[in-house]
């Protein structure tokens, strides 16, 4: 809870395992020990702001999620997710508490966000509608077009990589996918909404380029080496 205001915290887990070449779903995978979400909820769990969490995952994955979620005493409930992660991130916000005014967004397979990370998020939705993670290019990226031809460079400095947590008004960003439902484009995150839909500011708090997105075998060999440090 900030300011009196209930905060919920929905973490997608329904992706399967094909970029990761892996039998089992990423969430799934262990990581000297621990799978992948349950090193994410071991951080979420310890964040006093958040009132409610819930955990949209695959259906075929739900002994696994079980399994994990005997360690807790905290609640969490969990609800299926959908073919993507827009649509499983609406499925959801559709199961946040009626009386909850904020949520939080996060993907279970970016096990490695500080729980310091969590806190700056939720402390600027006093300020702001929505607010996001991200860290600075360390790359110069260009803007290229269907025949692999760069057509421009946009300035380092204004380039970010968006990560997660993400954080926003829940009346808000709910509306907000419910019209997106109805549309024929694409998103890649949950605050391009906002960009679309409204004339909110966007805070961007400094994220942590730890905070890696578990997708192929390389980052796997990153994770061991975090944990072992």
């Amino acid at each position: 809870m900030i300011d009196g205001k209930k905060i919920s915290a929905v973490i997608t887990a329904a992706g399967n395992g094909l970029r990761m070449k892996s039998n089992k779903a990423k969430p799934y995978i262990e990581i000297m020990g621990r799978k992948i979400l349950e090193i994410s909820l071991d951080t979420i769990v310890k964040l006093d702001q958040i009132d409610q969490i819930i955990v949209v995952i695959r259906k075929d994955d739900e002994n696994y999620l079980k399994d994990i979620l005997k360690k807790y005493d905290k609640k969490i409930s969990y609800v299926f997710g959908k073919e993507t992660r827009e649509l499983s991130t609406y499925e959801g916000l559709k199961a946040v508490d009626k009386n909850s005014k904020l949520v939080l967004t996060h993907d279970g397979v970016r096990p490695f966000a500080s729980k310091e990370l969590f806190e700056k998020v939720l402390e600027n939705l006093k300020e702001y509608k929505a607010v996001i993670s991200a860290v600075k290019s360390k790359d110069t990226v260009k803007i290229v077009d269907e025949n692999s031809l760069v057509k421009t460079t946009p300035l380092r400095k204004e380039v970010y990589n968006v990560q997660t947590p993400q954080a926003f008004d829940k009346e808000m960003i709910l509306d907000f996918y419910e019209k997106y439902t109805q549309s024929n484009f694409t998103i890649t995150d949950d605050s391009q909404l906002f960009e679309i839909y409204s004339d909110e500011k966007i805070k961007v708090v400094e994220g942590e380029y730890s905070n890696i997105k578990m997708t192929t075998p390389e980052d796997l060999i990153f994770a061991k080496a975090f944990l072992e440090d």
